[in-house]
């Protein structure tokens, strides 16, 4: 016996709490202990301030949330009530918008400049990686809005930025891995993954959503087979999702600076107060 108790919720239901099928074998432990063995980032935005210098920081669309993950925020021209922290016991953000057609709230870490991480690299023993983030849709309704959870490249906090390109109906050729609804198919949530100029990106069927209603949304590196694996609500999604990092993946953005970013985008039906609620973010990378 290990002699260690883990709370939490069971593998497979509808739970506030992270999920162990993906965080059990994450030595959180020795990354608090250790900085050089690794990195573990957890916020639940209940120590989070949102602050902007003046008012009119937010023309350049500019501002930054200080709590346990420290973030870089990107809005729309003069659009800083787009990002509010929610009076919620439980911690919660809240990315919107006030119906403009391809109005953009995007937040990141390492300042939108520097890579929190490197993801794996393609054809050498597996780094672990872990990544869960708990959020809700207001609106699934087709025409209306996207939204991107994941990891991507540095800079993705701007102008047709946070992986949607501006347009709420396609992803942005960049480097990314993550979760994607996309506004042509409002209740359609996918996994995607992608590295910048290689050809087509990846992309499948994860779950099919319902507006109003909380999802876990992680994934992790299965170090023994050499995987990226996805999960939505503690859910492995299957072989067919999994992506192979033990051999050539032409697809895959191996060894690339990556930061966590969560990019909302509204469409041409959205109505004013879309947006999504973003819970908690965790986050961890083996050194």
């Amino acid at each position: 016996m290990s002699g260690t108790i883990r709370y939490g919720s069971a593998a497979a239901v509808t739970s506030r709490a992270p999920s162990p099928i993906i965080w059990d074998d994450c030595p959180v432990s020795t990354y608090l202990a250790d900085p050089a063995a690794g990195i573990h980032k957890f916020d639940d935005f209940k120590n989070s301030t949102l602050g902007i210098a003046h008012a009119t920081d937010f023309i350049s669309g500019l501002g930054a949330i200080a709590g346990d993950i420290n973030w870089y925020v990107y809005c729309q021209s003069d659009k800083q009530a787009d990002v509010a922290l929610q009076a919620d016991d439980d911690g919660v953000l809240f990315l919107q918008t006030d119906g403009t057609d391809a109005d953009e709230t995007v937040i990141t870490t390492g300042g939108n400049a520097g890579g929190l991480f490197k993801t794996p690299s393609i054809g050498t023993p597996a780094k672990g990686l872990w990544f869960e983030a708990r959020i809700k849709a207001v609106s699934i309704t087709d025409g209306d809005a996207g939204f991107f959870v994941g990891l991507a490249q540095p800079g993705e906090a701007k102008d047709s930025g946070g992986c949607l390109g501006g347009d709420a109906s396609s992803l942005a050729d960049v480097d990314y891995i993550g979760f994607v609804q996309l506004s042509g198919d409002g209740d359609a949530l996918k996994y995607a993954y992608n590295e910048a100029t290689s050809g087509t990106a990846q992309s499948g069927a994860a779950k099919t959503i319902a507006a109003a209603t909380w999802y876990r949304l992680g994934f992790k590196v299965d170090r023994l087979k050499g995987e990226v694996r996805f999960f939505v609500d503690g859910v492995d999604l299957g072989d067919t999702a999994a992506i192979d990092i033990s051999a050539t993946n032409a697809n895959f953005p191996s060894a690339t600076d990556m930061d966590v970013v969560i990019g909302f985008t509204a469409d041409g039906t959205a109505a004013d107060g879309d947006g999504i609620y973003v819970d908690w973010v965790r986050v961890a990378r083996e050194y």
